[in-house]
């Protein structure tokens, strides 16, 4: 399982997919056989997908707004952007050698990258010595070169590539074609590094102030952001400039004097995975003194937070403050947002650009764009083609090396007829092709071989079995409150509550404790949602917290030992209720089974099952008159109308449980009844799957349920109807 499968780069997929089968590593997939020999392995589950499944209650965005945001150079910073352009054309072309060549264009890249993203990561690269410099070969210099200056689609170890990569050239060069720079070139270097240094701030900075904007807009609107940034010393000068301008003039945070209104942070690869999600809580959790996080918050970090980190509890919006090189980066960016959990229904990306910066461009034009028009179209991210950095290199290397100026045309920067058009115009249609491909793959893949109305009873049956959300949301509040928890109301949730937990039984506040933070907030928030924020909980079956309430009320109700109020669930009881006109029993029966389920090589598996059913019976246990399954089931709901004397409830299940014996035959037939059900079903989902991809026989031959043993009664209720005045009971029975 994995969230990018494909990258861009043919080999590592193919890699991943031969783990499935050997054939996938060579066999052709743009052929049909080849196609329908991934689809019966590959389930590509796209958020359309997610929001279908859990229609309202999906607890994911039904869009994501994106837009550019534009601004102009300063006409100091566009100055030293011609200066450094003419710098990097003149170092390269009198470059003596091929290796030598390779390492200033790579360092010349460095520095036209670092000036794109901030006046302090220029600063930084040319105090920073070039590490292309340590190449020994043209080869090896363009492989620390693509992987220090670009995006490459192959890199796994974004969170350790936001340093500056260095533009110096100085003494000590490994290879002996790696001159360094003489010493009018250094001073050269070195007096941009000074001139970058006046642009820092809003006032000639417009990159940055064109962000202050952005995000007060964001904050607005109600919208908690995350500013990404390539380097760390752009990170971190974005925060210190953000910060000190969302809170100019001093006010405090609402109800907490001394507090900044607005909370800014970053988080770059300086810092070890666990002090970034240390710094993460420290913006968007509960402090040691209690005190609730901001409301109003910003996020600054680099592209070491783009993948493997969840942020979609306490963030809602992402703006690229630089630029990727990769348009797989920027879908991390905003991935970390736009994700199932996240409560807000539209989240927003926003992207600044240079109007007049031909680098930002030739970025968007020739990747960023046309991978948001095909993602539109084909509703998931196709991943650019392996070509792309070649392109991305002739296209550079056209604006560096030969002052080829974009034309802003509709479809490309180039004229077609130029080298870098003809390579531009090449890559976006094999990436069009790629997309149409994927159209036409994906009602072959394996998630689409069952059709849903040919299972729509398995389907029903298991959600039923698992439990609605009204249940678990009953049981967990019932549940709570039985075991003396003060239950609250949620604002703004209905169905949602709150539970001071400080009066429950010490096991089940210390499991609290484990699973949801020394300080986490009390009293505990209980969300009517399948997902729930940091250190709360959601009223799923699957939740930690909902799970360790029900095993807690499980294991206490078969250990007699446990003090009588922590034990809210009963493994027997007598009911007086107007729920029934005639006594009525409820038993509780747990089956296994045994099953032999065949693999596609006709290899079978055995695999134990378990199920628990409600049964039900009227009358005696000697003449038993069996319920419907629904009317067993809706004994549930009956609820006690009159109290029952403790010696004759026990009277009565005691006679019970000594007939049990006679009504194991219709409970062992009602076991052989269920295995037959369970038989037919996989029966059904494995011929419904077979037919569509095409498998033959094996797939149902030698598949068997059998039940095993006999099957366990765990619990017992008797139901008696109200007794009334005249001596008889709600249907005129004498008591």
């Amino acid at each position: 399982m994995t969230a990018t499968p494909h990258s861009g780069k043919e080999e590592p997929f193919r890699n991943l997919l031969g783990l499935l089968d050997e054939r996938l590593e060579t066999i052709s997939l743009d052929r049909q056989a080849g196609r329908d020999l991934l689809a019966q392995h590959f389930v590509q589950r796209r958020r359309a997908d997610i929001r279908d499944d859990f229609r309202e209650d999906a607890n994911f965005p039904s869009d994501r707004k994106s837009r550019e945001d534009d601004y102009t150079l300063h006409p100091d910073y566009r100055r030293l952007l011609e200066e450094v352009l003419s710098y990097a054309r003149e170092t390269v072309r009198s470059a003596d050698g091929a290796l030598q060549q390779r390492i200033r264009w790579w360092s010349a890249l460095a520095l036209l990258r670092a000036l794109g993203s901030s006046p302090a990561a220029v600063r930084k690269t040319l105090h920073t010595r070039a590490g292309v410099q340590d190449a020994d070969s043209v080869t090896e210099a363009d492989a620390i070169g693509s992987r220090t200056v670009t995006d490459p689609a192959d890199d796994e170890a974004a969170e350790s590539a936001d340093a500056v990569p260095g533009a110096l050239l100085a003494p000590g060069a490994a290879a002996s074609d790696a001159t360094p720079l003489d010493e009018g070139d250094r001073a050269r270097l070195l007096a941009m590094a000074e001139r970058a240094e006046a642009l820092k701030g809003p006032a000639k900075d417009r990159k940055l102030k064109q962000l202050i904007d952005t995000v007060r807009e964001l904050l607005d609107e109600g919208y908690n952001p995350i500013v990404f940034c390539r380097f760390i010393s752009t990170a971190e000068y974005v925060k210190e400039h953000l910060d000190a301008a969302l809170n100019k003039g001093g006010k405090g945070r609402k109800g907490a004097p001394g507090k900044k209104a607005y909370a800014v942070e970053a988080v770059t690869g300086e810092l070890s995975p666990d002090q970034r999600i240390a710094r993460i809580a420290a913006l968007t959790e509960e402090d040691e003194e209690g005190e609730a996080p901001p409301e109003r918050r910003v996020l600054v970090a680099t592209d070491c937070l783009s993948e493997g980190v969840n942020l979609q509890e306490s963030f809602d919006a992402v703006v690229h403050y630089d630029l990727a090189w990769n348009p797989t980066r920027h879908e991390q960016r905003e991935g970390r947002v736009d994700r199932f959990g996240q409560r807000r229904d539209v989240v927003k990306a926003v992207t600044l650009y240079g109007s007049d910066n031909a680098i930002d461009g030739i970025v968007l034009d020739v990747l960023l764009r046309k991978h948001a028009r095909i993602r539109k179209a084909t509703g998931i991210s196709v991943p650019v083609p392996d070509s792309s950095e070649n392109v991305m290199q002739a296209v550079l290397e056209g604006l560096i090396l030969r002052g080829e100026r974009p034309q802003y045309e509709q479809e490309g920067l180039f004229a077609v007829e130029s080298p870098a058009g003809r390579q531009t115009a090449e890559l976006h249609e094999a990436w069009q092709s790629a997309a149409e491909r994927e159209k036409a793959s994906r009602s072959r893949y394996a998630q689409n071989a069952i059709k849903r109305d040919e299972v729509a009873q398995e389907v029903a049956e298991v959600r039923a079995s698992l439990g609605t959300g009204e249940e678990v949301r009953r049981f967990t509040r019932h549940a709570l409150t039985a075991l003396r928890g003060v239950p609250g109301t949620l604002p703004g949730e209905p169905d949602g509550f709150t539970m001071n937990s400080e009066a429950l039984p010490a096991p089940l506040r210390d499991t609290f404790v484990t699973l949801l933070g020394p300080r986490h907030p009390r009293p505990v928030a209980f969300h009517d949602a399948p997902t729930a924020p940091r250190g709360e909980v959601a009223l799923t079956r699957t939740d930690p917290v909902v799970a360790s309430v029900a095993r807690f009320v499980l294991d206490a109700a078969l250990d007699d030992r446990i003090e009588q109020w922590q034990r809210p669930a009963r493994r027997c009881g007598v009911v007086r209720t107007t729920a029934v006109a005639k006594r009525t029993t409820l038993l509780l029966v747990r089956y296994r089974f045994q099953l032999s389920l065949p693999g596609r090589d006709g290899v079978l598996r055995q695999q134990l099952a378990e199920d628990a059913r409600l049964l039900a019976f009227r009358g005696s246990a000697a003449n038993p008159d069996w319920l419907p399954e629904d009317e067993a089931v809706a004994l549930l709901e009956a609820r006690a109308a009159q109290n029952t004397d403790r010696a004759f409830a026990q009277d009565r299940i005691e006679g019970i449980l000594g007939s049990l014996e006679s009504l194991m035959p219709t409970l062992e037939e009602r076991g052989e009844q269920l295995a037959a059900r369970l038989l037919d079903s996989h029966r059904r989902v494995r011929g419904a799957f077979r037919d569509v991809r095409g498998a033959t026989g094996p797939a149902r031959r030698g598949l068997r349920v059998d039940v095993q043993g006999r099957p366990d009664v765990l619990g017992v209720y008797h139901y008696l109807p109200v007794p009334v005045l005249d001596g008889t009971t709600t249907n005129g029975e004498a008591r």
